[in-house]
């Protein structure tokens, strides 16, 4: 049986940043992507073919500078348009659907994409704007029926360019992760934002036919990503790409890059994914190509969701809760609110309950109280004048991913009480 092929390039050169490059720079970096395109597939000419519809999904999560190094890298996408509209593509449409339920062409914006499709000609496709088709699994799985974007299904081909980015959800989001944003709405986002998460991505990934995967990480994320407020977690030189066609093998590359033990058995959704037969994930069933691991893997950190002896005047009690989904999300909160000096300031001590509580049940803590997702409800019993984040009727879902959203943020509730 043949084996995935992933291939691999880097760089020593000076190729600028995501928000500044010159035009020698973006030449450089196209250079890499047809180096790793012809080490993958053997070109472009068998990616694209002529008159061939061409989507092209990038990761533009939230409205972030391009330099914050977050999102999708102008100069990947940039350089990347450019090949393809080398093969006379009918149409190429870059697309993507923003999270927390904010406007898509505000990040695309944002993140500096409408300056790259202004310069290429291309059109840029906010999902919330188009159709989508009910797409169903006939298995008895989580998230077997769910809607895909009618240029998803109609596309010739589909090209994901995904940021390598440790998550503190989902440890890893790279080729397989990238399809979190083919979903129409918030709502869709948040279902099943749990322990079952990892399901979620492989079915969306299997609905979504992929063709290639362009890995964007030439800046990356360690640590607590995908927007880790901690400065050092950023990786602004690794100066790397891989790509394959295979997004198990592709997602293996990517720890085996970052000098993880085991490549391909550390996130769930990789391994789920190569037992449901989307791809490998055993480094000796993948064939590399370019750049030797060897000598452009780094060591990255793991991702952190610890929550309790960290954080000064805050007591997390944590019971049965989902790492996934409101463990992470209240530490997501208190990192920031660490970083920025704000938990240190605290006039009272605040305690934070999340997950199934247990008895004796904890009724006479001291100072403010916050009750963080539904399993954790019935603390509202002692603590009816608690802070609360759980499911509504605008929410409905049971992980309150909705306190990342403005307005509503976990953050600035506990912000307003130093």
């Amino acid at each position: 049986m043949a084996k995935s092929k992933v291939a691999i390039a880097n760089t020593k050169l000076d190729i600028g940043s995501p928000g500044s490059y010159s035009r020698e720079q973006l030449d450089v970096v196209k250079g890499m992507i047809r180096d790793v395109a012809d080490g993958s597939m053997g070109g472009m000419k068998n990616i694209v073919k002529p008159n061939d519809k061409v989507v092209i999904k990038i990761n533009t999560v939230v409205p972030s500078p391009p330099d914050n190094g977050f999102t999708t890298d102008p100069r990947m996408l940039e350089a990347l348009v450019e090949l393809v509209k080398e093969q006379s593509p009918s149409r190429i449409q870059i697309c993507e659907r923003c999270a927390q339920g904010a406007d898509t062409m505000t990040a695309m914006i944002g993140c500096g994409i409408r300056d790259v499709a202004q310069r290429t000609g291309v059109e840029l496709v906010p999902f919330e704007t188009v159709p989508f088709e009910m797409y169903k699994i006939d298995r008895d799985i989580s998230f077997n029926e769910f809607p895909v974007p009618k240029p998803v299904v109609d596309a010739d081909v589909y090209i994901g360019l995904p940021k390598m980015k440790v998550h503190i959800h989902t440890l890893l989001t790279c080729a397989l992760k990238l399809q979190f944003g083919n979903l129409p709405d918030y709502d869709w986002m948040a279902r099943c934002h749990r322990d079952d998460i990892y399901q979620k991505i492989v079915n969306l990934t299997r609905a979504a036919k992929p063709t290639w995967f362009l890995v964007d990480s030439l800046y990356a994320c360690q640590g607590n990503g995908p927007f880790s407020p901690y400065p050092e977690d950023l990786v602004k030189d690794f100066n790397t790409i891989f790509a394959g066609s295979d997004p198990v093998a592709v997602d293996t590359v990517a720890e085996a890059l970052m000098d993880w033990e085991n490549p391909g058995k550390n996130a769930p959704a990789t391994v789920l994914a190569a037992f449901e037969g989307l791809g490998t994930n055993n480094l000796e069933e993948i064939e590399l190509l370019g750049a030797p691991i060897e000598q452009v893997k780094r060591k990255f950190r793991k991702k952190d969701t610890i929550l309790q002896g960290i954080f000064p005047n805050v007591n997390v009690v944590v019971g049965s809760a989902c790492e996934p989904g409101c463990r992470v999300l209240v530490r997501m909160a208190l990192d920031e609110l660490l970083v920025t000096g704000k938990l240190s300031q605290l006039k009272r001590p605040v305690t934070i309950f999340t997950g199934l509580q247990f008895e004796p049940y904890l009724s006479k803590v001291e100072g403010d109280v916050i009750v963080y997702g539904d399993c954790a409800k019935k603390m509202l019993e002692f603590y009816p004048d608690a802070a609360y984040w759980g499911a509504t009727e605008e929410f409905p879902n049971c992980t309150p991913v909705w306190s990342n959203r403005p307005g509503y943020r976990l953050v600035d509730h506990i912000a307003a009480l130093v």
